[in-house]
Formats: structure tokens, sequence, C-alpha cells
């Protein structure tokens, strides 16, 4: 017999526990009943409330959600596991009800009508996501190659039996595309035009996937074969007759490097840092012509540089003796090294010097020149101006030339 509950027990307690909930389900499968009653916002009370409402279940001492809780989540945030059946049903249902809208036309049709094409949708394109993801988990993570194979071989049909729903889809719109533009609705129009650009792209996507699941096959039958030759030489070389029932002395010395042997390897993908070269962008353009895919086609090659580039570079280029320039200050001991570089006159051919060139001059002899300098490590402060005449101060570690005994005590050290 059914548990006799309604929408508002439901709704509250699913709200009162909310963090709870949140925790099971973020947790599948996973938390015992006393890591659960650990948690400061739900008691024994309240948990055997949300097990008399079939909101949690335990088993075993381990607590989860009903599976029709989870369902409704994984749904509603199209993050759940789907198969192919789901797909199967939904399209059944698209059928019928569209046969029950144009003996009637009434309201209650047209929502399942639109209901089951959103569903479609959904569940193509998390299908399709779904199938990448084990074919790649597959094929790094599978150590046994012939369940490997299998496996791979049983997304291919997975593959065909996606494009066979996508192929029955693409019919049904069109045999009631009339239909549709009868009802005059405007969220109908959208949700057709959405799903016929999603047919197309995932039209695509699973050309990718196949192109990946045929390369991968190829990989693990030539490692088959690699491993397959690799023991019987074993076995011969164990029986003591691979130099003398063998011609392999003559074959090893008849290869002069492995890579240049002539033996052509399985076809395996491109590497991505060759795509972002501009010989990979043409590559990328050929296949997107190919297939008549434009989201390729985004990226241009660069235009040529002009012949007389590294004269304008060597123009623009500050030549600037920084060696002369320090030697000139520790000459010097009225000023500090910042104050010394503010004040400083720039020969013309330098040009303008700004005060972010001036600072970063700065901060370049500190760096380099530290043996040859005294640093105070106490602040002084600088008021200028900057680009919006907004008068600001800066900070700036004291700096003095080497006084003639500490360069003295520094070059004792140093021997």
């Amino acid at each position: 017999m059914a548990l006799q509950v309604n929408v508002n027990d439901i709704l509250s307690q699913l709200y009162q526990h909310r963090n709870v909930v949140e925790f099971l389900f973020a947790n599948r499968e996973n938390i015992t009943v006393n890591e659960l009653l650990g948690r400061e916002d739900i008691s024994h009370e309240q948990l055997q409330k949300l097990k008399s409402l079939d909101l949690v279940y335990e088993y075993e001492n381990i607590v989860s959600l009903n599976d029709a809780v989870v369902a409704m989540f994984e749904d509603f945030m199209e993050i759940g596991e789907v198969t192919p059946g789901f797909i199967n049903d939904y399209i059944n249902e698209l059928t019928r009800h569209i046969r029950f809208y144009q003996e009637a036309r009434e309201m209650r049709f047209l929502r399942s009508i639109k209901k089951y094409l959103k569903r479609i949708n959904a569940t193509l394109t998390r299908e399709i996501i779904k199938l990448q993801k084990n074919v790649d988990d597959t094929y790094k993570n599978e150590s046994n190659y012939r369940i490997k194979l299998q496996k791979l071989e049983d997304y291919r049909e997975k593959r065909d039996t996606i494009i066979e729903f996508i192929k029955r889809t693409t019919d049904v719109v069109e045999e009631t595309r009339n239909l549709f533009a009868l009802t005059n609705d405007s969220e109908l129009y959208g949700i057709v035009q959405a799903l016929k650009v999603s047919l197309i792209e995932n039209l695509d996507y699973l050309i990718e996937i196949q192109t990946d699941i045929t390369d991968y096959i190829n990989k693990i039958q030539f490692q088959i074969d690699v491993y397959k030759k690799a023991q019987r030489l074993k076995e011969i070389k164990d029986h003591s007759t691979l130099h003398f029932k063998t011609n392999f002395n003559e074959i090893v010395s008849s290869v002069s490097s492995l890579r240049y042997n002539g033996h052509k390897s399985p076809k395996t993908k491109i590497a991505i840092d060759f795509l972002y070269t501009d010989d990979g962008h043409v590559l990328c353009k050929r296949i997107s012509e190919k297939y008549k895919l434009t989201r390729l086609m985004v990226r241009g090659l660069a235009d040529r540089m002009a012949g007389n580039f590294k004269d304008k570079g060597l123009e623009q280029q500050i030549k600037l003796d920084t060696e002369k320039l320090v030697e000139r200050f520790l000459v010097q001991t009225k000023e500090n090294l910042f104050e010394y570089l503010m004040n400083y006159k720039f020969p013309k051919a330098i040009g303008n010097v700004t005060f972010e060139d001036r600072l970063s001059l700065f901060v370049e002899i500190a760096m380099e020149y530290q043996n040859s300098l005294d640093f105070k490590y106490r602040l002084q402060y600088y008021d200028y101006d900057d680009s919006q005449k907004n008068r600001k101060r800066l900070g700036y570690t004291l700096i003095l030339p080497l006084a003639t005994k500490e360069k003295k005590k520094k070059e004792k050290v140093k021997e």
C-alpha cells in the first residue's frame, strides 16, 4: 500500500532540512548514520521523520536520499545518467501526442508536445557528452585490451543508435512542420528552431566521436599485434633458437634507426600546440570547409610584417648606459638615488623619459647594483601628479652612495 502523504508535508520537510538534503545529494551512497547524526542541523527524531515519509532510506547503516528525489534534482539540473532507451520513449511519446493534437486541437496536447521536444533536445546532448567521456575513460583507464576493444565497439553501436534517433526526430519535425505552423505558437516555434540547431551540432560531435573511436581501436589493435609478436619472439628466444633458426641478426643489422625504418604508425590526434600555429589554422580551415563547420573559422592568419620592422624597432629603443649613470650617482653626495633619477636630465637623443620610466630605472638599479649602494631601510615620500592631474604620494626606500669605509668592509668580506 502506498504511503499517504501530501505535497505540503514533502515540501516542508525538504525545506526544513535543505542543508541535510544538499549534503546527502552531494555524497550519494557514502554517508553513514553516525556521520549524518554528527551534524548539528538534524537529530535522531528528525531523521526518523524523513524516513517515515520515504524521503530518506537507510540500508546497512548507509543513508541515502529517495531515488525519486535524486532523479528529480538530476532531471531538473540535467546532470543525471541517461540511456538511449529514454530518447526512444520520448520520441514515441512525442509522436503519440502529435496524433492526439491532430484529432483534438487542445492546449494540453500542445503542452505535452513542447515538453517532449525539450526533453529530446536535452537528453540527446547529455547522452553525447556522456558517450565522449566514456570513450576517453575506457581508452585511458581500461587495462584489459580485449575488454577495451569490446567497450569501444559497444560505444560505436551506441553512437549509431543516437544517429538513428536524430534522424527519427528530424523526420518527425519535418512531417509535422505544417501542423506546427498552424498553431501560431511563438514558444513552440522557438523550441523547434533550437532543436534543429542542436541536432546539427550533435551530428558534428558524433562525427568527432566516431573518429576518436576508430583511432583508439586502431591503436589498440596495433598494440595487440606488437604484443603478440613480442610474445612469439620471447618464446623463440627462450628455446635458444632465435639466432640459429631465424634471420633476426640480419634484420636488426639492416635497420639503421627505429625512427626512420619506414614503419607507418597508426593515425593519432594532432597536437594542440600545432593547431595554434598558422599551419594548424590552415588545416582547421580545410576541415571546416569539408564538414561545413563555421566555429573553426574564427581565427585568421596574421598579416605580413613590414620590411622595415627591425629599423623601426631600433628607433623606438631607449639607448641608455645605465652603468655610467650609476657611476655619476656614486660620486655625488647631495641626493639619494630616487631624487637623483627624478631630477636627472637625460640626453635629447633618448627622448622624453616619463615618471614611470624613471621609477622602473630606480628599481632596476637597486636590484643590479645593490653591492655598491647603501640601503637605509627607511621610507621617504615623493609627491607627484598622475595622468589625470590628481595629487598623489609615493613612498620609496632611501638609497645613498656607499661610503668609502663600507666599500672596503664589503670587499674584505668578499675576499
